[in-house]
């Protein structure tokens, strides 16, 4: 008897298993700041969104490449010079340690509201991303923000009211995908 038949038999079982595995032991509730990875895909270095998020988030920057804008998630912190940048660059999913460094930078200079209080920032939830564009960092001019605010929906993105143009909390770069619970 050839080996190969009963090795793809066992192969089949052992896909049979872990599908069941995966459906008998879903993913616990996600807590801000600490999903796991098996629940995110990586997009760049520093981006990583929930699987939900991923396909619609590749598609968008795509899309954007297609238009002429290089549109992309950050691979800075853009902060001012002289000033020691985080750690790591988590342009997408934000883990709670990050979270806590970025609200301590923002509350040393006087501008707490600027950061989320760690354990609420839609970061933490895999569904924000910070953009850039080949100018750099996303201003409410810059082309990838004219192009976000023109496509952005067809992908299911959106910019929150907190962050736009006149806003207290203006961030043109700030955008979230819009998830389904």
């Amino acid at each position: 008897m050839s080996r190969a038949p009963a090795l793809a038999a066992l192969a089949a079982v052992v896909a049979l298993m872990t599908t069941a595995c995966v459906q008998l032991w879903p993913l616990p509730a996600l807590e801000n700041g600490r999903i796991p990875d098996r629940a995110m895909t990586e997009i760049t270095p520093q981006c990583r969104v929930l699987d939900a998020v991923a396909p619609r988030l590749v598609a968008m920057l795509a899309a954007a490449k297609a238009d002429g804008v290089g549109l992309a998630p950050e691979t800075s912190s853009y902060l001012p010079p002289g000033v020691a940048g985080p750690p790591r660059i988590e342009s997408c999913y934000r883990s709670y340690e990050m979270q806590a460094w970025w609200r301590t930078y923002y509350c040393s200079i006087g501008k707490c509201q600027d950061a989320a209080v760690p354990g609420t920032s839609k970061h933490g939830l895999g569904r924000a991303v910070d953009f850039e564009d080949q100018d750099g960092e996303l201003t409410f001019r810059s082309p990838g923000y004219v192009w976000l605010g023109a496509h952005a929906a067809q992908f299911g993105f959106f910019q929150p009211p907190s962050v736009q143009e006149g806003s207290s909390g203006e961030e043109a770069w700030h955008w979230e995908a819009q998830v389904d619970q």
